[in-house]
């Protein structure tokens, strides 16, 4: 009994620390340490302190092998991010101005509401003006408990709450806005380090805000970091037309339509008019460029690891606020 009790409580101690384990129970360390040392026996009071900590079953971790699952730990997304990404009022991407105030701006807060919480709570907020943003970043970071930052969202008048699921490749955000009846689905890619999470680049998926509340799709950037680059920096790491198109095939169609029309002597090249062969060269680009965009332009885009690369050396030599 005393020995499959000592394994299981030991791969207990492989999800979570002992330090973790104490106080959750209650018990000293010391006490842990004894019982997985075999210096002396689990107490009834501590197997029911397990039972209420982790909900096990306290004869399955008496007797048999007990399969403990192991729960996401969310500790390294912990913290306040800017978010970048493009104003999408304009009607299914029509823009009809310059590079001013394509920038839409938000911020994303990761936290505990107490101290050995497993889970987490995330809260969003959304807006089209930089300085709102970084004053709200500014605060969140400075916030002294959980209950501020809280406070903090809930001033806004747009607050987003929802959470945050992972996997080994991915980073999901399901955020919901029951006052607008909104919801945003983030995507982000998790990189494979144990070092704390410091933003990347992804897709959101939401309803635009413009004439027509339409369902949108496009990349994000979240960083707890100021980006300090030019606007037009990020707006081309946002940009969905990063696709490679080969042309192979369609430049010999045209060059071979203009060798018969303008080199070889024949019936056509003869008797057609200067403006004739130029229609019909014109026609022939208009075909293949339309069959090239048809055929790869806007079906959809991924977040390559260059992107994603791109991204995190912006967010290290960003500008902590």
């Amino acid at each position: 009994m005393k020995d499959m009790f000592q394994e299981n409580l030991k791969n207990l101690t492989k999800q979570y620390s002992q330090k973790y384990i104490a106080d959750k129970t209650n018990f000293s360390q010391s006490s842990i340490n004894n019982y997985l040392s075999k210096s002396s026996e689990p107490s009834i009071q501590f197997l029911i302190a397990l039972k209420d900590a982790f909900g096990i079953n306290v004869d399955d971790f008496l007797f048999s092998e007990f399969v403990i699952e192991v729960q996401a730990s969310y500790d390294k997304y912990i913290g306040n991010y800017i978010i970048f990404y493009y104003n999408n009022d304009s009607y299914k991407g029509e823009v009809h101005t310059n590079l001013k105030n394509t920038l839409n701006y938000g911020v994303l807060s990761i936290f505990k509401e107490r101290e050995f919480d497993k889970e987490v709570v995330v809260l969003a907020t959304f807006m089209k003006d930089r300085v709102n943003a970084l004053n709200i970043l500014k605060s969140c970071n400075s916030a002294k408990s959980p209950k501020d930052i809280a406070e903090i969202y809930s001033k806004t008048g747009n607050i987003y709450k929802g959470n945050i699921d992972i996997c080994e490749q991915s980073i999901f955000f399901e955020l919901k806005n029951k006052d607008n009846c909104d919801q945003s689905y983030i995507i982000l890619n998790n990189p494979p380090t144990k070092s704390n999470y410091v933003g990347g680049v992804g897709t959101v998926n939401s309803i635009s805000r413009g004439r027509e509340h339409n369902p949108c799709i496009q990349f994000i950037i979240m960083s707890k970091k100021l980006l300090d680059v030019p606007d037009g920096q990020l707006y081309d790491c946002l940009k969905f037309d990063d696709y490679n198109v080969n042309l192979n095939d369609s430049i010999k169609d045209v060059i071979d339509l203009f060798k018969r029309l303008y080199v070889e002597k024949n019936e056509i090249s003869v008797e057609l008019t200067d403006n004739q062969k130029q229609a019909i060269v014109r026609n022939k680009l208009e075909y293949h460029l339309n069959e090239v965009l048809e055929a790869n332009s806007f079906r959809f885009a991924k977040v390559s690891n260059r992107e994603d690369d791109a991204i995190y050396k912006l967010i290290k030599e960003g500008i902590d606020v």
